[in-house]
């Protein structure tokens, strides 16, 4: 490896004018200082261009591009085609990373495709947890294969494999591959084919990606119908890749994982279709009994 290679970073904007200065900060002023910064304007509404705009005139290292809105996954997938470096990595644009983000990652990559780390889950004005110097110098760490980590996506540290923030990736790992743009849950969509590319995958216990959990009008806790539809086909999709691959025990588990979400939510909803009903969920072959049992349970007490 070399001693300073190139990391493209990736930050969509959307929207976050109270937010993305400090986003922009924690990235400008990293430790570790060898990065191309690509920030995607995906057509937002308030001012968050006009800040953007501004760091990239007063860092080089700085490539705006402006599009469109068209949602998250057309925004980093303009950031992908964009990036030169060795590295990639994303960053939400209202959240932040620890000063020796990418310099700690980076020396944990090694010969290893994919490195990931803890988060901090955090509220605007609540401190953040800041990683001691003796727990930097003695980190705990996790290593995997693809498989074992395919096996573990929806287990370890739940939801730390799933998204593609908090994690550094050799660029090569992207090729060929992007987000589904127009669908919600696309982190579920995509998450199985970079870890598959990955002959190994390290995880260290150290929180440095600060992840904000109260931006308002945040996707992540909005439902509806086509939010609902996209994660059962996304977990669908995954349950073909494990079939194409022989891992007939895992297909089975993201089947029952998908199936269970669409019914539950639904019934949230109060939305019936062939799907809520108890025929249906009894008549599936591929449902486990304790899949079953929950549904139907489910189905009862909402009437």
């Amino acid at each position: 490896m070399e001693n300073t290679p190139l990391i493209s970073v990736i930050v969509p904007v959307y929207n976050v004018q109270d937010y993305v200065a400090e986003c922009l900060d924690s990235i400008i002023n990293q430790s570790y200082r060898n990065l191309e910064i690509i920030i995607v304007n995906d057509g937002t509404k308030d001012n968050s261009a006009e800040i953007c705009k501004d760091y990239a005139a007063k860092d080089s290292r700085i490539i705006f591009l402006e599009k469109e809105n068209g949602g998250i996954s057309s925004a980093r997938n303009l950031g992908l085609d964009h990036a030169t470096g060795d590295f990639i990595s994303f960053v939400d644009s209202d959240d932040s990373l620890y000063e020796k983000y990418f310099e700690i990652l980076l020396q944990h990559l090694e010969d290893f495709d994919i490195v990931f780390c803890k988060a901090n889950f955090y509220i605007t004005g609540s401190v953040k947890t800041i990683p001691s110097k003796e727990s930097i110098e003695h980190v705990k760490y996790t290593e995997f294969t693809s498989v074992e980590l395919l096996q573990r996506i929806h287990t370890f540290r739940k939801p730390l494999v799933i998204v593609p923030w908090g994690k550094l990736y050799k660029k090569e790992i992207w090729n060929e591959i992007r987000y589904p743009e127009g669908r919600s849950h696309e982190d579920e969509a995509v998450v199985h084919e970079y870890i598959d590319r990955a002959k190994k995958i390290r995880y260290i216990d150290l929180p440095l990606y600060y992840y904000r959990q109260n931006v308002a009008g945040s996707e992540t806790h909005n439902i509806c119908p086509r939010k609902v539809n996209n994660f059962y086909q996304a977990c669908l999709d995954r349950e073909r890749f494990f079939l194409k691959k022989g891992m007939h025990k895992d297909a089975d588990k993201i089947y029952n994982k998908g199936k269970s979400y669409l019914v539950r939510n639904l019934l949230k909803l109060k939305i019936k279709t062939d799907e809520t009903s108890i025929k249906s969920v009894l008549s599936d072959k591929k449902l486990f009994l304790s899949t079953k049992l929950e549904l139907v349970l489910k189905i009862l007490i909402r009437g």
